[in-house]
């Protein structure tokens, strides 16, 4: 069983929850959880939301990238709210792109419905090796 570490605010669980059906999924909400879940498991992926932990997604990628332990796990970072003008969220992605991460995904373009999910899995199955 592929299993995740989603990084995000709660609202998100249902939208995870629902595109990885199947998959190990583990959620925490701050900075400190992420580094004790990190410590204690293996993943096969980390998801990180852009207002995780009041927007440390950034933070969280450095320390993910920075790990001799996780330095080469995939990360997906993931934006679902809107609140960004199109600039803003190209820069977002060069910033990730620098940091280490490997995709992000643009959630407003994908509905909260089954082909968005899928959209979700795929772009997390992509990153994942059997």
């Amino acid at each position: 069983m592929k299993k995740i570490l989603v990084a995000d605010v709660p609202p998100m669980d249902g939208r995870y929850s629902a595109a990885l059906v199947g998959w190990e999924v583990a959620f925490v909400r701050t900075m400190s959880q992420a580094r004790q879940a990190l410590a204690a498991s293996r993943y096969d992926l980390v998801a990180i939301g852009v207002y995780f932990d009041d927007s440390q997604m950034f933070d969280l990628v450095r320390a993910i990238r920075s790990s001799r332990a996780h330095g080469e796990v995939p990360i997906i970072c993931v934006r679902a709210r809107p609140g960004f003008t199109a600039v803003t969220t190209r820069t977002l992605e060069v910033t990730l792109t620098a940091l280490g991460a490997d995709q992000f995904i643009d959630l407003l373009h994908f509905g909260d419905d089954a082909a968005g999910n899928t959209a979700l899995r795929a772009a997390a199955e992509s990153l994942v090796k059997d």
